[in-house]
């Protein structure tokens, strides 16, 4: 597919044509080193979005610069947590990524457009993917332990403090909690909390990743 047909720009964009360019060749590079049930479903998923004209999935959706990022950081780990469901784009690539990964994938909202983009999972991966409809901040009555966290929901700094908190506890010794959208200027409330809380870790573009430190006993 060319480049010039990945419409990826938000409505709201104002880059230079300079700098939408370089930021296009990118995603397009990025795109093509993502593993390849992921590329194949980011491509169908965005020809699909374009078809019915929902703008909505993709503007909120993880580019394949971020997946990129995000994939590698969650490399490994077969039981994952995602809070912020939204369309389930994510939901799917996060599926995707690895044979027999498990995905629980919370949201305040049952948004209607993610069942066009679940419908492209085939049967055995849709059954690995679990949708609660539920504030991710709360999480389940007893959160299932998990390898990984994934917080992409509101960007607010309460509900991103309450997310870690909840789902601390249920994440195993090294395992990491990925926040989305740190230190971007649109979304100050995820780079505040993660300062507060005092968190050590490492960011890569606008992924900061924590990893819970392994238990060395009493």
């Amino acid at each position: 597919m060319p480049a010039d047909g990945l419409h990826l720009f938000r409505a709201d964009d104002r880059r230079s044509p300079l700098q939408r360019g370089r930021r296009l060749a990118l995603q397009a590079t990025s795109l093509a080193r993502l593993p390849r049930p992921v590329a194949r479903f980011w491509l169908r998923a965005m020809r699909r979005a374009q078809a019915a004209r929902d703008t909505w999935s993709i503007d909120v959706a993880c580019r394949p610069a971020e997946l990129r990022v995000l994939l590698d950081t969650l490399d490994g780990a077969q039981r994952v947590a995602e809070i912020g469901t939204a369309a389930a784009w994510t939901t799917c690539c996060l599926t995707l990524a690895q044979p027999g990964r498990e995905v629980h994938s919370w949201d305040v909202e049952a948004h209607p457009e993610r069942e066009r983009y679940l419908a492209l999972l085939a049967p055995g991966d849709r059954r690995r993917v679990h949708l609660h409809d539920r504030p991710g901040g709360l999480g389940p009555a007893e959160p299932p332990p998990v390898d990984a966290v994934f917080i992409d929901s509101s960007h607010e700094y309460d509900e991103t403090v309450a997310t870690f908190r909840t789902w601390e506890a249920a994440l195993a010794p090294g395992g990491i909690i990925a926040f989305h959208d740190w230190q971007d200027d649109a979304y100050p409330g995820v780079t505040a909390a993660v300062r507060d809380l005092g968190l050590e870790g490492a960011g890569r573009g606008h992924v900061f990743v924590w990893r819970k430190p392994e238990y060395c006993g009493p």
